[in-house]
């Protein structure tokens, strides 16, 4: 992969030459340098065999003002030695070593904390960014008229160094449906400010049919890419990575960040591959490329993803209600929990975990009175009785014989969203079973 990533960098290399601006005149130097810091955070455990390849891609970055930091999360492969050569080659390179093994999202927080940059990446140490990725998010992030939480391009899919597939099914599918298309909400930054932006040409030259928007509260589930194919505006990640402890959630850190940024902040989907998804056999989610719309993951192991993802965003608005509420306003924080119970749909083959809903109005109750004090009561009441009613009317659904002439569609939606992984047609499947 290192050969064949080498020589498609000297190919776009003499590209950005062509792009770059020969001569930029000082004034235009001059405003660059207030383009914003990137944070490049590359979390690794025991990926020491990939970990340069990873660094390399960074290095190979088009953008001008990128930082970088490792966070080694207790490796016992041959990391240490990897590491120890870039401390002796590359020591602009930051390295945090963990002692014990604290997982992903704990790993996240250590980058976010020890970085500078107003926006993150968090770059998985198997996985690899194509030259234009930063470019490209800070491209799209700076010409959005409505501010989201995070962008999320594409990815190519890997396997054995070679490249077999182009896109990640769930944000292909968002993007050919057309939802979200909001060109409304676009103005090019290398249009509205050509002599701050430090290209001759845009990144993407269609980049208004590029850009597919995801708004918070709805009720879109997971159409985004992995951890690797995102860029977070870093105070939008504060809200979800900040003080206080971190829930137990070692893996599928990108699943809850993705989620909770989405729901408050909303996010912007980019049509376009910037990065390279490793498939290498010990994934923690995929090992086999995407077919007609299928991928690796056992379902139990999905739903897992999700539902412990969704109810570390429960615990962090719940627990940091104080802050949350004084940021997003009573009436934001209100509609973020009733949004999580409206829009998230049991399971009906694992029926061993607890509702959402009952698990959001338990939680409620724990720490009724200080939500009360951070919202005021009449706030707090309609918080209360919103999450209370609609329990109410998901058990009594449930406990409701399900109507012959329904269950057939449910069974058509359920298998057919599932095999060909469409969000949309699974919830749909999900509901009428329930109805």
């Amino acid at each position: 992969m290192l050969e064949n990533f080498t020589q498609f960098q000297k190919i776009e290399d003499g590209d950005n030459k062509m792009r770059r601006l020969a001569n930029p005149p000082a004034s235009g130097r001059e405003l660059a340098s207030f383009l914003p810091l990137v944070s490049i955070i590359i979390t690794n455990y025991n990926y020491g065999r990939f970990l340069r390849e990873a660094l390399d891609s960074v290095f190979a970055q088009t953008y001008p003002h990128i930082e970088c930091i490792i966070v080694d999360d207790a490796s016992t492969d041959d990391s240490d030695i990897v590491l120890e050569s870039i401390r002796h080659h590359e020591p602009h390179v930051r390295i945090i070593s963990h002692k014990d093994n604290a997982g992903q999202t704990t790993a996240f927080r250590t980058g976010l904390v020890a970085s500078s940059g107003e926006y993150v990446v968090f770059l998985d140490a198997d996985d690899m960014l194509l030259p234009t990725f930063v470019e490209t998010h800070v491209f799209i992030h700076l010409s959005l008229r409505v501010a989201v939480g995070f962008t999320s391009s594409d990815m190519f899919q890997s396997v054995n160094g070679r490249i077999v597939r182009s896109s990640w099914t769930t944000l292909s599918d968002y993007v050919a449906s057309g939802r979200g298309l909001r060109k409304e909400r676009l103005r090019r930054i290398d249009v509205a400010a050509g002599d701050l932006w430090p290209f001759e040409h845009a990144p993407l030259d269609d980049v208004e049919s590029r850009v597919h928007f995801v708004d918070p509260f709805s009720s879109e589930d997971w159409v985004y890419a992995p951890t690797s194919g995102n860029c977070f505006r870093r105070d939008a990640l504060r809200l979800f990575l900040g003080d206080g402890p971190l829930m137990d959630l070692r893996f599928h850190g990108d699943t809850y960040l993705n989620k909770g940024v989405r729901l408050l902040n909303g996010a912007a989907l980019i049509d376009a591959p910037l990065a390279i998804y490793r498939i290498h056999g010990g994934n923690g989610f995929a090992s086999h490329a995407e077919l007609w719309g299928v991928h690796s993951a056992a379902p139990f192991k999905a739903f897992r993803a999700e539902y412990f993802a969704w109810r570390a965003v429960v615990d962090r608005l719940i627990d940091h209600a104080d802050e949350l509420a004084e940021r997003l306003g009573a009436g934001r924080y209100v509609g973020a929990l009733v949004c999580l119970q409206k829009s998230y749909v049991d399971h009906p083959d694992f029926q061993q975990f607890e509702s959402l809903a009952r698990y959001i109005e338990k939680r409620l109750e724990t720490r009724a009175d200080s939500i009360r004090a951070c919202l005021g009561s009449e706030a707090f009441d309609h918080l209360s009785t919103s999450v209370k009613h609609r329990r109410k009317r998901r058990v009594q659904a449930k406990r409701r014989a399900p109507r012959p002439w329904i269950r057939p569609f449910a069974e058509f939606f359920l298998t057919a969203g599932r095999s060909m992984s469409l969000t949309a047609m699974t919830k749909i499947g999900d509901q009428l079973w329930h109805f």
